[in-house]
């Protein structure tokens, strides 16, 4: 292999892992309920769709949607796997794996735990990786009894959302 193509190849590398990191960002934003952070991750003319809602448009609708639908919970925690990210030049795409385990307030015994998959396609502005199209589809939903740990009693006496 050249050095021009090994070079090549590790930039590669570094876009395809910085296109990956994206969704890191994504699940840390959805847990700490920071609709700023969210926001950013999204291009400006970006569009997503949740299960059947509507498509959301831009990065300030779609973590508006995002955040108000987990304001009733009191924990949750996204744990997000990218199992595919392909960078060609400025574009990409990503299918990434979520295992969310979520604690309503109105059942802080109960957590719902939902298996689904985001497939997405980023584009590379000025030197920053955005979400240009998402889709989130659920595979499963489950209910299973849960006793909330000192990291729920944490954020719930902190005020923060998450």
């Amino acid at each position: 292999m050249s050095d021009a193509t090994s070079d090549q190849v590790v930039r590669e590398a570094v876009q395809a892992q910085r296109a990956r990191e994206v969704f890191g960002r994504y699940a840390v934003a959805c847990d700490g309920g920071d609709q700023t952070a969210l926001a950013a991750l999204f291009h400006p003319e970006a569009t997503a769709v949740y299960v059947e809602d509507s498509e959301l448009t831009g990065g300030a609708e779609i973590a508006a949607w995002v955040i108000g639908a987990m304001a009733h919970l009191v924990w949750q925690q996204h744990g997000l796997t990218v199992m595919t990210a392909d960078v060609d030049g400025d574009r990409a795409t990503a299918v990434a794996y979520l295992t969310a385990t979520q604690v309503a307030a109105d059942t802080p015994d109960t957590a719902m735990v939902m298996n689904c998959r985001y497939d997405a396609e980023l584009e590379l502005v000025a030197d920053d990786w955005l979400i240009r199209r998402l889709h989130f589809g659920v595979g499963t939903i489950e209910q299973r009894p849960v006793q909330l740990g000192s990291l729920a009693a944490t954020a719930r006496t902190a005020g923060q959302h998450v």
